[in-house]
């Protein structure tokens, strides 16, 4: 029984300190919730109502949200009223389909999430259309829970 013990201990010092590494508390849990969370989040968008969308990000001033079009809001006062006039209004459909390559990432109360997607839009009019596109997030863990403070949401040019 002594030398099967010692041949552990042995093993365990071979494989040098990571053996010894002792996983961060919660982050399992915290990554799982964010794997729940962030399709949570970008298929909020789907309901074309701003006001289910909006508790998922931060407010605060200065944080800039990248979307398709324009380039860039400064703030989510910006980004509120700009998907609102060039997303929701003319559409009255969208239907977002995630790609099987969401990751995530945390690091402390900071994570970021990358994802590929499918967007089914029909028009006001009826037209329907496709884009694919790219979805990252960066959000941070605050008293209530993760909110996004920053987004970027971009297609590749020729739409593949």
């Amino acid at each position: 029984m002594r030398r099967l013990m010692i041949s552990g201990l042995a093993m365990v010092l071979m494989a040098g300190p990571a053996a010894l590494t002792i996983p961060r508390a919660g982050a399992d849990s915290e990554e799982a919730k964010l794997r729940t969370l962030v399709p949570e989040i970008i298929g909020s968008w789907g309901s074309l109502d701003i006001t289910k969308i909006e508790p998922y990000y931060a407010a605060d001033a200065g944080f800039a949200y990248f979307d398709i079009v324009p380039m860039k809001y400064n703030n989510w006062a910006e980004y509120r009223a700009g998907v609102q006039r060039a997303l929701f209004d003319p559409n009255r459909s969208i239907k977002l389909r995630l790609n099987d390559d969401l990751a995530v990432h945390r690091r402390g109360s900071l994570a970021w999430a990358t994802v590929t997607f499918g967007a089914d839009l029909v028009s006001k009019q009826g037209a329907a259309s496709h884009l694919d596109g790219r979805w990252t997030m960066v959000l941070e863990k605050r008293a209530h829970g993760w909110i996004v403070v920053h987004e970027h949401v971009s297609a590749p040019l020729g739409g593949s």
